[in-house]
């Protein structure tokens, strides 16, 4: 089990929709959360093309309990409860799964970056962007999509550590700023895809030279819900 060593901690996080299962599973940005001093303020992105795009899978254009305005002001008490407590007795085995180090000094608002705050049945997630980061750190990310490319890439053949490789994708007909992911040890197909909140910034780092390795730290789940979680260090070049 590896552990994030370096915390960076954010100005800003994305607040993403997903279209329910059963639908185009394409994740849109429809918010920014903006660090307040020890709180937080919510931000819709109404005028962006993603905001538009989601509206027209279900998207009903608001968090629930932030209606109306385009901005709201301390909101990450309401957010934070996305996460468990921290005065919970397995609060650190949560930090754990998480491959935060229990007792690590982190703030609630890059928690919610780095947790993500997925509750069961609920379509939205907190996405950390390191826009504001500098090399070394770390991160645990999901394959995006993997659910697509199990025939190419077996979950069973799939082990803990195995490496993974990323690849930017020009010619991608969906996203010409796709970066894909190749388990190479397994096959040279694509296991699946950076997610959107973090792919211009992946994109970044490997176009400056930063070395940018993942490994798999963790899956889990069944059948359509299989999924795999890469734990990626980001360093200067060692060349």
């Amino acid at each position: 089990m590896k552990f994030i060593q370096n915390i960076v901690e954010p100005e800003k996080l994305f607040l993403s929709w997903q279209p329910p299962v059963g639908q185009d599973r394409q994740r849109f940005i429809v918010a920014h959360l903006l660090r307040d001093d020890e709180d937080a303020r919510l931000v819709y992105l109404r005028e962006s093309d993603e905001f538009a795009r989601a509206k027209t899978k279900g998207f009903e254009g608001e968090y629930p309990g932030f209606p109306g305005a385009d901005d709201h002001d301390g909101v990450l008490a309401a957010f934070m409860r996305r996460l468990p407590p921290r005065s919970r007795n397995d609060f650190d085995d949560f930090l754990t799964a998480i491959r935060i180090q229990p007792g690590a000094a982190i703030s609630d608002f890059a928690l919610l970056g780095y947790a993500g705050g997925k509750l069961p049945g609920d379509d939205f997630y907190i996405i950390h962007p390191f826009d504001n980061a500098e090399p070394p750190f770390e991160f645990l990310i999901p394959v995006s999509g993997y659910r697509h490319y199990q025939g190419a890439v077996p979950y069973d053949a799939i082990e803990l550590d195995t490496p993974a490789r990323f690849e930017c994708e020009p010619e991608n007909q969906h996203d010409p700023n796709a970066v894909r992911i190749v388990l190479p040890d397994i096959a040279d197909a694509t296991a699946g895809y950076v997610h959107r909140g973090l792919v211009s910034q992946l994109r970044g780092w490997l176009e400056a030279g930063l070395s940018v390795e993942g490994t798999v730290e963790r899956k889990n789940g069944t059948g359509e819900h299989r999924q795999v979680y890469l734990f990626v260090t980001v360093r200067a070049s060692s060349g």
